[in-house]
């Protein structure tokens, strides 16, 4: 082929990536600049330097997310960066042949699991399940498939360039590791900080579980917990690395600030989770370090001991007994949501094998369960504008954070329209990141007239709202709900003003659909069934499943070979690779991780990984 065609298309594709990262940003909601000058710096970078995806990628994932002040669900500030990534990447690299997939097994692996998720996307699209045409939550629409196949689709993506840089350097998965742990730093520090202001940082004893910059979580989730326990082996397995002088001494950091972050989710499976993927690690690094005696030995053993004692120290204070001691109690709940998940699947053969379709839980649930029916809502419009309805049948808030003044009052007005006396309106301002809130102003009106808009008008004092040290504050949201579950309420022309009459809220009209606006939900068993397995079982049939676990378990292989038999570098990541994949296959043993596109990423990314070592262990 011409040497011309080739450029032209490259720089069509560039192009094309390029200018969807454009037409997004156009869209996005607060202030562009950083955001863009963030993205301008990288490109610069990454031209010069195009290694260092393997480092910016992995760290962004995990780390940057505006999402409780964007309301976007299922696109973040990381795919700009994603974009950008794959255009440059395209202009400056071009790829060889074999460089787009491997071979044999890992061939087959990977190709049997892509088909597997894209039948399951287009079916779950194609699915008129509990969809009416008009609802507005990104969980109850067949568009909601594409939000949970990006993960597997943007680790595809990236593949063929990691495949590159390893086939022309060897060091595709130090870069990768390296860059995994510059996203554990920085969700450590945001974590840091988190907890500064709601709890303090040394603090056991409050019941606060730290949400982090997972904004995913607002339906619940795990997902923090099964991203420190899948990021940590990657921390021990660099202190390993040789000829990296300061990398045994910034992993030891990184890996003594993410045991912390997972003590503070106080989440039990993240617990096992990451003691299992730490061990793991440690195991694959022994053998060839008791070989050679002294500290390496020491180096090999103390990610097991480090973590021990971490968790020890976070199982000793009252929030985790208590978790422990209500364990059973627990259990008994998550049984009784996998028998429900279970009830509102369709019994056919062709089910059982091929799944209800990506993105289709929700919906069944919402037509089809007797109860813990997720919430509806949606935009509207009449002669007066645009308006959210919400359909309530769990305790759901729609919330916007805001900036307030140091003193005073702000006057909250809107218009609100019930379909019963019994539908009250409800409104708060509190300190909330995500989970809890704190100092909450807050108070509720009954309709006069069902039936017909209702203004509404009240004053909140802001004093010990917002507290904090210097710059740093805690977020403030204004939260809307309908208390009554089975009702329906009609919000409209929401503002909110300081004394001075200076607007604090942004979108107020819906003019921008919901930019701003984030929904969370108290029932976390409404959009879920609390089990990775399950959930593949139910959206995707035996099929998706057994791919699923093929994946993971050839990419479990290709770390374990790679940890006893790779050189003096790969080795210790190679023990990484398993360590990380085995912490989130049991990460998903009472959670839906791979709910979290982010996060799903990253997981398709290591065992993609694992796939290459795999290949090049069993070359010929």
């Amino acid at each position: 082929m011409p040497i011309a065609i080739v450029s032209a298309g490259r720089i069509a594709v560039a192009g094309t990536l390029l200018g969807l990262a454009a037409w997004g940003m156009t869209a996005y909601p607060l202030p562009l600049w950083p955001l863009a000058t963030a993205l301008s710096a990288y490109a610069l970078a990454l031209w010069r330097w195009p290694v260092i995806f393997l480092v910016v990628v992995p760290a962004v994932l995990p780390s940057l997310d505006f999402g409780l002040w964007t309301g976007w669900t299922s696109v973040n500030e990381a795919d700009f960066f994603l974009l950008v990534t794959l255009a440059l990447l395209v202009l400056r690299t071009p790829l060889r042949a074999a460089d787009v997939m491997p071979k044999g097994l890992a061939l087959a692996t990977v190709v049997t699991f892509a088909a597997v998720i894209s039948c399951g996307t287009i079916v779950g699209l194609a699915s008129p399940l509990g969809y009416t045409g008009e609802s507005g939550n990104p969980f109850l629409r067949p568009d909601n498939a594409l939000r949970l196949a990006k993960g597997l689709g943007e680790a595809l993506v990236l593949f063929p360039f990691l495949r590159q840089r390893n086939r022309a350097y060897g060091d595709a998965s130090v870069w990768l590791g390296c860059g995994i742990a510059a996203g554990l730093l920085a969700v450590t520090l945001e974590v840091l900080v988190e907890r500064a202001l709601f709890t303090g940082i040394l603090d056991f004893h409050t019941d606060y579980r730290v949400a982090g910059p997972f904004s995913s979580m607002h339906v619940g989730g795990g997902h923090i917990g099964a991203y420190v326990a899948l990021a940590l082996p990657f921390t021990f397995a660099l202190g390993l690395v040789p000829r990296r002088r300061l990398l045994p001494l910034l992993a030891t950091g990184v890996a003594l600030g993410g045991a912390y972050t997972l003590a503070v989710t106080f989440a039990r499976t993240g617990y096992a989770a990451g003691l299992a993927g730490v061990m793991v690690t440690g195991l694959g690094l022994l053998p060839a370090r008791w070989r050679r005696g002294g500290s390496a030995r020491l180096l090999a053993i103390a990610p097991i001991v480090l973590v021990l004692v971490a968790m020890a120290v976070a199982a000793s204070s009252g929030v985790m007994r208590q978790r422990l001691a209500i364990a059973a109690t627990d259990l008994l709940t998550r049984e009784l949501n996998w028998r429900e998940g279970w009830s509102v699947r369709d019994p056919e053969l062709s089910t059982s094998l091929f799944g209800m379709g990506l993105g289709t839980y929700q919906r069944a649930m919402l037509s089809r369960a007797a109860t813990n029916r997720p919430t509806d809502f949606g935009l509207s419009a009449d002669g007066g504008g645009t308006f959210v309805w919400v359909r309530v049948e769990t305790p759901f808030y729609l919330g916007q954070k805001v900036t307030l003044p140091p003193t005073g009052s702000v006057h909250l007005t809107l218009r609100f329209r019930a379909n019963s006396p019994k539908a009250p309106l409800a409104y708060s301002l509190c300190d909330k990141v995500l989970l809890y809130a704190d100092n909450c102003q807050s108070g509720q009106i009954l309709p006069r007239a069902p039936g017909t808009w209702e203004s509404v008008a009240a004053m909140l004092p802001v004093a010990n709202l917002g507290a904090g040290y210097g710059l740093i504050h805690r977020p403030v949201e204004l939260a809307l709900f309908g208390p009554a579950i089975g009702t329906t309420i009609g919000i409209r022309d929401v503002t909110l003003t300081d004394d001075a009459g200076e607007s604090l809220l942004a979108n107020g009209d819906f003019a921008h659909g919901l930019d701003r606006w984030l929904f969370t939900d108290d029932s976390h068993v409404s959009w879920r069934i609390l089990n990775q397995y399950l959930m593949l079982l139910f959206e995707t049939g035996v099929i998706g499943l057994a791919a699923y676990l093929g994946l993971a378990g050839l990419a479990v292989a290709g770390g374990i070979t790679t940890a006893f038999r790779g050189g003096s570098h790969e080795a210790p990541m190679g023990a990484a690779v398993a360590g990380s994949v085995i912490s989130f296959l049991i990460s998903g043993l009472f959670d839906n991780v791979l709910e979290a596109p982010r996060v799903a990423t990253l997981f398709h990314l290591i065992c993609l990984l694992g796939l290459l070592m795999w290949e090049r262990n069993t070359r010929v």
